[in-house]
């Protein structure tokens, strides 16, 4: 995917960045340049007031053939906006990586355009984990490995699921709802994950999603780490939340390998997925 002297774009399309970001994106510098990457930053890093200069500044990203892929390193709330304004062709052309808000974007410039997107956080590399995320990262996206991408799951329902994944955070994929980013959900394998939602929230979410007709049409519905609701319910509590929403006859599974914490790995949307091979 990437090789060696490729530059690499730094952008912001959710909240904007605060000083107190600053340190870690030092560090986030420094550990894409000991990959061999040269790294080039959104002018709108730390400021989140235009949407559609933000928007602009992505498609700007997209169309110069110097950049060989787009890390947007914010969260939070904003990345709708964003993506109102989006010219999603221009945005798409180089691997777009992104996590927790981004989930939007990162789901709707697959659904638009056909192009695979990647639901992982840049940040990981310098955190609590990030010996083991730029060793990933370096065998993965600089190589022909897939362990950055590879989830240990465990099947709670059915045999096995395969088919083009799709999903992310809970919440913020529910913001694609009645829009035309929402990726085709049928054959699909939709993959979950929430840090704040607390058991009401998700099962709501859960049966937003079946009221749409999305639980009743896909392959299989993969679940991630789930951090507020598994403090109050333990680590199975999504697991039975979703046993009892999602129609019987879907497959279920679950992989502490996806989600909000620092050694979470990535998410191929638009990619074929299967659960044997994982």
């Amino acid at each position: 995917m990437l090789r060696p002297g490729d530059r690499v774009a730094l952008v912001a399309c959710s909240d904007g960045l605060t000083k107190r970001d600053e340190p870690e994106l030092a560090r986030l510098h420094a550990a894409l340049a000991d990959l061999g990457l040269a790294v080039t930053e959104s002018p709108l890093l730390f400021d989140d007031r235009d949407v559609a200069a933000r928007a602009a500044v992505l498609e700007a990203f997209g169309r110069d053939p110097g950049i060989a892929a787009v890390l947007d390193v914010s969260g939070g709330d904003l990345a709708g906006g964003v993506l109102t304004h989006l010219d999603l062709e221009a945005a798409a052309r180089p691997p777009f990586f992104g996590y927790s808000d981004l989930t939007t974007l990162a789901n709707a410039l697959h659904a638009r355009t056909g192009r695979t997107t990647h639901l992982w956080s840049p940040r990981n590399l310098v955190r609590s984990d990030g010996a083991a995320q730029v060793a990933r990262f370096r065998a993965s996206v600089l190589g022909d490995a897939d362990d950055l991408f590879r989830l240990r799951t465990v099947m709670v329902r059915g045999e096995a699921m395969a088919g083009p994944m799709i999903g992310g955070n809970l919440r913020c994929l529910l913001k694609l709802a009645g829009t035309p980013h929402l990726p085709e959900p049928r054959g699909a394998v939709l993959a979950l994950e929430s840090l704040g939602a607390g058991a009401r929230a998700v099962q709501a979410g859960l049966h937003q999603l079946r009221q749409m007709g999305v639980l009743d049409v896909v392959a299989g519905v993969l679940l991630g780490t789930f951090t507020a609701l598994e403090r109050e319910q333990g680590e199975d509590a999504a697991a039975r939340i979703a046993l009892e929403v999602v129609p019987p006859d879907v497959p279920v599974a679950v992989t502490r390998d996806f989600g909000h914490g620092p050694d979470s790995r990535a998410l191929r949307l638009g990619a074929h997925w299967d659960s044997r091979t994982h």
